[in-house]
């Protein structure tokens, strides 16, 4: 008797760490490639239709900075260039010109070779006035989130969201990319450390994040539909029982 009750205790300790394993397993994020992982390297975002763009112009030929007013009146007076639907922001002296596709290095270089023309020894400074992360599904505060450094990455939507819920499937999280009316879809596993060199770690301007349930929400759901479903069946039941019994009584009375 001594020993089975020793081997059923050491069969259910041998679960026990079976399942801490399992739940480890698919909660625990970093289990695997770090040892792998090399510098990350940030790349400049492209400009897209949408993004707000600041820019302003400075003068080293002299301490007055009359001369560059007029470049950076409008930017001002409007809280930054908008790209419209053409790629385009419209600029004092040169009119429209296209940004998109382009980075703000990029766009920098082409207006101080455009307004180089008309003022000396100028400094250009073009910056992209933050971009809008979606995240959905499980995770603690989903919603739009705004950042202001192109640097922004997966982690960082995950930090602003207040984390992944408990129900949320670490192995699984869905980034949907649109660019240049391409829509293009990552998976990462956030238990391998090696998502860090995924095309979706560094975050583009309007990318949608999706965090997709685990099987603990699906069967908490499927749980409480059955209880919703069956708990009528029950009391229908149990009163019919109960409605039988009285009837049985009524009628062994009569007959006595």
């Amino acid at each position: 008797m001594k020993k089975i009750l020793s081997y059923l205790l050491m069969g259910s300790l041998l679960v026990g760490c079976y399942n801490t394993k399992k739940i480890e397993r698919s909660y625990q994020l970093f289990q695997t490639g770090l040892d792998s992982l090399a510098n990350i390297s940030f790349k400049e975002l492209r400009i897209k239709e949408g993004d707000n763009l600041q820019i302003q112009v400075y003068t080293l030929a002299s301490t007055n900075q009359e001369q560059v007013s007029l470049f950076n009146l409008q930017g001002k007076a409007n809280n930054g260039y908008v790209v419209n639907n053409l790629g385009q922001i419209e600029l004092p002296t040169i009119g429209r010109i296209t940004v998109m596709g382009q980075t703000c290095t990029q766009v920098k270089e082409k207006l101080k070779t455009e307004w180089g023309k008309y003022v000396k020894d100028i400094v250009v400074d073009v910056q992209l006035l933050g971009f809008n992360v979606n995240i959905l599904g499980e995770v603690k505060m989903p919603g739009v989130k705004t950042f202001k450094s192109e640097k922004a990455t997966l982690i960082d939507v995950i930090a602003a969201a207040g984390g992944l819920a408990d129900e949320g499937k670490r192995e699984n999280i869905l980034i949907i990319r649109e660019d240049s009316g391409k829509r293009t879809s990552y998976y990462v596993d956030l238990r391998d450390a090696k998502f860090y060199n995924s095309p979706a770690f560094q975050l583009q301007q309007n990318d949608m994040v999706y965090v997709s349930a685990g099987p603990t929400k699906f069967n908490t759901i499927r749980s409480n539909t059955f209880q919703q479903n069956i708990m009528p069946v029950t009391s229908i039941a149990t009163l019919a029982s109960f409605a039988l019994n009285i009837v049985v009584v009524f009628v062994a009375l009569k007959r006595n």
